[in-house]
């Protein structure tokens, strides 16, 4: 990459290495440096739109509510009776259709929509998978529910830095490839690109799980002051948002300066 200039692409080891891995591929003349930038600063100006996307929005409420529920005498019926549709053992499978069904958009984006369903099933599934040997009865070989336990600022920030931190995943690659795309015309050196991409999609999960912890600092207290006794109404889960995803992006300006 040499002497071409970056822009916003983060200048950190983690970024620097990721990038460099993707110029491995035998692309010619393209310009790894452009895909980057490309993709970067669509990344940075969908960040200032995220907090007022019916999907994000809606996805963000979904993960409230489920650890809202697990707080009050009747969760099941709470959740059936507010847009959820679970099976009387909450299993992920319904938990799952749930989400599909909840978390949806009538005028938004639909590559939105599916990155924040997809964000926020992901967040269950890590969160079920942590905990479920946890929740072990001693006098039953089945589980109690891990869902009646979620209703703490704990489980929330789990389920929260999840969620961001598999959107910003996602993002990050489905611009990549939207980037790379639109600036390489030929099959095989897409394909090649492509393979690359697959080959550094730990090191960019990795890398948003790192910088998803930012988003803990204030979840906890943020669910403690609106959603243990009450839902949180529309506007606060849209300043939530506009918080968790000022913060990634300023983390992104930071990087970007290398500092």
């Amino acid at each position: 990459m040499g002497h071409e200039r970056i822009g916003f692409l983060p200048q950190t080891k983690q970024w620097r290495a990721i990038i460099d891995q993707l110029a491995l591929f035998s692309g010619g003349s393209i310009s790894i440096a452009q895909i980057a930038n490309e993709t970067l600063n669509a990344v940075k100006k969908t960040y200032e739109a995220m907090p007022f996307d019916e999907s994000v929005v809606k996805a963000l409420f979904f993960l409230a509510t489920l650890s809202y529920s697990a707080n009050l005498e009747n969760q099941i019926d709470f959740l059936n009776d507010n847009g959820y549709s679970v099976d009387t053992q909450m299993s992920l499978f319904s938990l799952m259709e749930s989400a599909q069904d909840y978390i949806t958009t009538e005028a938004g984006s639909l590559e939105i929509n599916k990155l924040a369903k997809d964000s926020a099933m992901q967040a269950v599934i890590d969160y079920q998978d942590r905990h479920k040997t946890e929740q072990l009865s001693l006098f039953s070989d089945q589980p109690d529910s891990i869902w009646n336990s979620v209703g703490t600022g704990a489980a929330f920030c789990e389920l929260s830095r999840t969620f961001f931190a598999s959107f910003t995943e996602r993002q990050l690659k489905y611009y990549i490839e939207r980037a790379a795309a639109s600036s390489i015309d030929n099959y095989d050196t897409m394909q090649a690109f492509s393979r690359q991409l697959s080959d550094q999609s730990k090191a960019i999960a990795e890398h948003t799980f790192e910088i998803s912890k930012l988003v803990q600092s204030f979840s906890a207290g943020w669910f403690n002051k609106n959603a243990v006794h009450s839902l949180p109404t529309e506007q606060q889960v849209r300043g939530f948002l506009s918080m968790s995803f000022g913060k990634l992006r300023e983390e992104f300006r930071r990087e970007a300066d290398g500092k």
